[in-house]
């Protein structure tokens, strides 16, 4: 979830001088210290083409709340995020400077935004991890590749207090279904989003088709035979978010009248994944 709020910032500010651990040897990619830009993943959790040559050795590794039996386990869940980081495209995993795992069993399970990703450390399965940080990655993309050109045209749209400007290309993303960021187009129906989650406000509503696109993307493309505006969604996603790219995932055998309340927690072949 894309939470802009400048107390947040400061306190894990404070934080990171103090409690958390840090891991600064591996190669990957995040860094949310630097803004208040957070955006939590919703309480509860292959690709096609040429192979994808992703530097993640700028990436910063965090911990806190960690016992000793998870500092065992935490350079095998580095190398999972790293493994999963190196399946998106380079500009997108560039996003992220740094991955905070938090090992206290009732954090969130995932925020994100600007340039850091906080994951829940416990309690979660392999796939839900990594299907969780390619949620937050997304907002990421979302806030940080898709940038504004330029600031001089203020639109309806806002994240937290900070105004979103006309130049943004996210705006034709969001406006596929939104007229602000609390309010739907009238003409939106359940069926114009990917899960219930995207309809929670048009952040989430990215993030959400993010991963949709990239771990059920022939599910995606079933929805998007019975809706106009999942059609437009899953367009915007294959040329303005991966410039053409499309992922051999998923079966295409989901249910077009059924939505998954979030897309996190649906499985899938983490092997053919990774690769």
């Amino acid at each position: 979830m894309r939470l802009k709020i400048l107390s947040l910032f400061v306190a894990i500010q404070a934080l990171s001088f103090g409690l958390w651990q840090h891991y600064a040897a591996d190669p990957v990619q995040a860094s949310i210290l630097e803004t208040g830009h957070v955006h939590p993943a919703p309480e509860d959790v292959t690709q096609q083409g040429s192979v994808l040559s992703t530097d993640i050795s700028g990436l910063r590794f965090s911990a806190r709340n960690m016992d000793d039996q998870e500092s065992l386990l935490h350079p095998i869940k580095q190398d999972q995020i790293k493994s999963a980081l190196k399946k998106l495209p380079a500009s997108h995993a560039e996003t992220v400077k740094t991955i905070i795992l938090d090992y206290k069993a009732e954090a969130h399970r995932g925020l994100g935004g600007s340039s850091m990703v906080i994951l829940r450390g416990v309690n979660m399965s392999t796939e839900e991890t990594l299907a969780v940080l390619i949620h937050e990655v997304a907002h990421n993309v979302d806030y940080a590749y898709l940038a504004p050109t330029e600031t001089k045209v203020t639109s309806s749209f806002r994240d937290g207090s900070t105004p979103l400007y006309e130049s943004d290309p996210s705006l034709e993303f969001y406006r596929i279904s939104w007229q602000a960021n609390q309010k739907r187009k009238k003409t939106a129906t359940n069926m114009d989003f990917v899960s219930g989650y995207a309809m929670a406000d048009p952040f989430e509503d990215f993030a959400e088709s993010y991963i949709f696109y990239i771990l059920h993307n022939r599910d995606f493309k079933a929805m998007a035979a019975s809706s106009d505006a999942l059609y437009a969604k899953y367009l915007f996603m294959r040329y303005q978010v991966f410039d053409g790219l499309e992922f051999d995932s998923g079966d295409g055998q989901i249910d077009p009248k059924k939505r998954p309340w979030d897309i996190t927690v649906m499985s899938y072949d983490l092997d053919e994944f990774l690769g």
